[in-house]
This record gives structure tokens, C-alpha cells and sequence, in this order.
């Protein structure tokens, strides 16, 4: 009896946390052809479905009117929306005329729908198509501490493991990364240590030429073994902890930390590995979920564009500009100042756009008083300074 709970905690994997849902009201409709209610009544539901489903997936992308992108969606998620609706309720169901009409209340999973919008690449798409880099120290089933591939030494057959696999997934989605050699000679990444700060992260993704850096933890621990005929079947399971930092400004997009699933093998130092991998795919699907509902609530929003301002040598001048800038620049909903030293002022600005779009409006308008020249720009920030 003992052996077969053990074996049971041996091959079972924890618990996912609670899914994300949002319940939405729809109707659909269905043609009676050949008066074949059953038929009719089928596709009322079908449609019905797939509105509410659209009405989740609108209120986190509003790139569905761009022609590529709508067509997107229609093959790859509301042509598959039961996949999506959790449980739903029939609300009303009546013939009207020729048509069969039904209105639902579907529970639609969000946390699907999130990972699938970015699993195509939409939002990654609407963000400009950032490059990415990891940073991922990890930890061997064996070993006794985490290391990173970028402080050289130790085991290379136990770097990178949850990382390529975190690669791998978010790869074949489209999603670009930056390799590490390009670092060759720029910086020296072994005196980082395992566990990089925001500060590290972002001059390491800035000197790669990254956008967005991921950087974390992935620790294999063993949690049991069962001896069997012959040997033994060993048990592992993953720790992860990481966050995407925008390389630009320093903030972070999102973060993710969770235990993952159990794996198992006949040789301990495999169970570690597979636990890894397994972790790193989890990762990605996790993580780029976040970031992707961070990106599309930015696109729907309103964007948050750190703006440094030079030449304001008194306040007055800065007044203006702000001025100026919040009710003359085009796609601008909000200013904020966050401080103003030696000549120097950070703002926030709140835009419809991205970075770019920003600096294109500033540099093409004219300013009373003053001329604005664009020294920077990434998609996240903007410099500019006052003549």
C-alpha cells in the first residue's frame, strides 16, 4: 500500500492554479435550410459561441479591424471557439421567421485565449516585433547551486536546458531572439553572477540589442525516488522564477514564478533535465501569456512613454512644453512629471502609439517659442531636446 502512494506522488503533478474566466452574453444565429431545426439550432449556437469569444478576445487586442490581423483571428481563434468557452447557459432559444436565434452565457477562458493571441503572434506583432534575450541561471538535479551560461565553467550539458525550451516554444511563434555571441567582447557577463539585477538586465539586453530581456531562476530539486526490480524510478520537479524587463526603461512587463510538474525517469540526472525543459516550456506559455494581455492593454489603453527633456534651464520653459505637448501633439492623452534636475526632465507620457510614433509627432510639429529636436528613440522611450 506505502509503495503505491509513493509511486502515486512519484508520477503526479501539482495542482494548476485557478483559470481566469469572464463570463459575456451573446446571441447567434442559424438559416433554417429544409426546415432542419436541429441543424439550425447548431449553428445558432456555433455563432453565438463565437461571439463571445470575440468579445473577450476584443477587450484585450484592438488590432482585430487591421485586415492581416482580423483574418487571423477568424482562422486561428472564433473558428475554434467552443475550445474557449468553459461551460455556458442557454439564455433564450426561439425560432424567428427563418432563422433559429439562441443567446448564451458563455464562461470564456481567458487564460487560453491570452496565451493563444500571442502563441500567433498578434500582439507580439502590433508591439513592433521586439527581440528578446534570456537570462536564465539554472540548476542541475545534482548540483548544489544555480548558474548562469553567461559566468562560464561548470557543466555546459546542464546550461540552458529550460531555456532552449522556453526558446523553442516561443520560436516556432515567431518570436525572435537574440543570440549571446553577439556580447562577445562588449561585456564582461561573468562577473553578473547568477542572479542579475533590472539595472544588469537591461544594459546586458541593451549592448545585445534587445528589447525585452527575460531574466530569472529555473532550480531542479528532487522530491522522491521508488525502488523498483533492477533499480530505481526518481522523481524531479522544477522551481521557476523569472520577469521580462524592457530594456529601455527598466520595467517590468511581467512576471512569473511557480512549481512545475513532475517528471520521472529511471536515471536521476534525466528526471532533473526533464523537469527542467518541461519548466522552460511552462515558462513561456505563462510568461508571454502576461506580457501579451501587458501589451494589448497598452495598445487598447493607451501607451506609458518615458520622455527625457534637455534644455529646460528654468521651469517656465518646461511649463510650456508640457503645455504644448499635452494639448497639441496628436495621440497625447496625459503628462506626467517625474523630475527635473540640471537642465534635465523625466516625463511620462500616456500615448496612443508607440515610441516612434511619439518622436514622429514631436519632430514634425512646431512649438511656440522653442524647437524640439529627437536625440533617442526606442519604442519605450524618447530624448529630446530644446532649442
Amino acid at each position: 500500500m506505502k509503495r503505491a502512494i509513493l509511486l502515486a506522488v512519484l508520477l503526479a503533478a501539482p495542482a494548476g492554479a485557478a483559470e481566469e474566466v469572464k463570463a459575456v452574453d451573446a446571441e447567434g444565429y442559424g438559416p433554417i435550410v429544409e426546415n432542419d431545426l436541429g441543424a439550425a439550432k447548431q449553428r445558432a449556437r456555433d455563432d453565438a459561441m463565437r461571439n463571445c469569444v470575440q468579445q473577450v478576445a476584443t477587450t484585450h487586442l484592438t488590432a482585430a479591424s487591421e485586415t492581416d490581423q482580423a483574418q487571423l483571428l477568424s482562422d486561428k481563434i472564433y473558428s475554434h471557439s467552443e475550445g474557449y468557452v468553459r461551460k455556458f447557459s442557454v439564455l433564450e432559444d426561439r425560432r424567428d421567421g427563418n432563422t433559429w436565434v439562441v443567446k448564451l452565457r458563455c464562461e470564456v477562458s481567458e487564460g487560453k485565449l491570452d496565451e493563444d493571441l500571442m502563441a500567433f503572434g498578434i500582439a507580439y506583432r502590433r508591439e513592433g516585433m521586439p527581440r528578446v534575450m534570456v537570462l536564465l541561471a539554472e540548476q542541475s538535479v545534482t548540483a548544489t547551486q544555480a548558474s548562469g551560461w553567461w559566468q562560464g565553467g561548470g557543466n555546459a550539458s546542464d546550461l540552458r536546458v529550460a531555456e532552449n525550451a522556453f526558446m523553442d516554444r516561443m520560436s516556432r511563434s515567431g518570436f525572435s531572439f537574440v543570440d549571446p555571441e553577439v556580447l562577445s567582447g562588449k561585456l564582461k557577463l561573468e562577473s553578473v553572477g547568477a542572479d542579475p539585477n533590472v539595472q544588469q538586465a537591461r544594459e546586458i539586453g541593451r549592448l545585445a540589442g534587445a528589447e525585452v530581456v527575460v531574466v530569472g531562476r529555473v532550480l531542479a530539486k528532487p522530491v522522491g525516488q521508488l525502488e523498483i526490480p533492477g533499480g530505481a524510478l526518481y522523481a524531479a520537479v522544477a522551481n521557476v522564477s523569472a520577469r521580462a524587463v524592457r530594456t529601455d526603461t527598466g520595467q517590468v512587463i511581467a512576471s512569473s514564478e511557480f512549481n512545475g510538474r513532475t517528471t520521472n525517469d529511471f536515471e536521476q540526472s534525466t528526471a532533473g533535465r526533464k523537469a527542467l525543459s518541461d519548466a522552460g516550456r511552462q515558462l513561456a506559455g505563462d510568461l508571454f501569456a502576461k506580457i501579451g494581455k501587458a501589451w494589448a492593454r497598452d495598445q487598447s489603453g493607451g501607451r506609458r512613454v518615458a520622455l527625457t527633456v534637455g534644455g529646460v534651464d528654468d521651469y517656465a520653459r518646461l511649463a510650456a512644453f508640457k503645455a504644448q505637448l499635452q494639448n497639441g501633439v496628436r495621440g497625447v492623452k496625459d503628462v506626467q512629471e517625474r523630475s527635473m534636475e540640471n537642465g534635465k526632465a523625466e516625463l511620462e507620457v500616456v500615448t496612443g502609439g508607440t515610441g516612434q510614433t511619439l518622436a514622429t509627432e514631436i519632430a514634425t510639429r512646431k512649438f511656440s517659442g522653442f524647437t524640439v529636436k529627437v536625440k533617442k528613440v526606442t519604442a519605450g522611450a524618447v530624448e529630446v531636446e530644446l532649442k
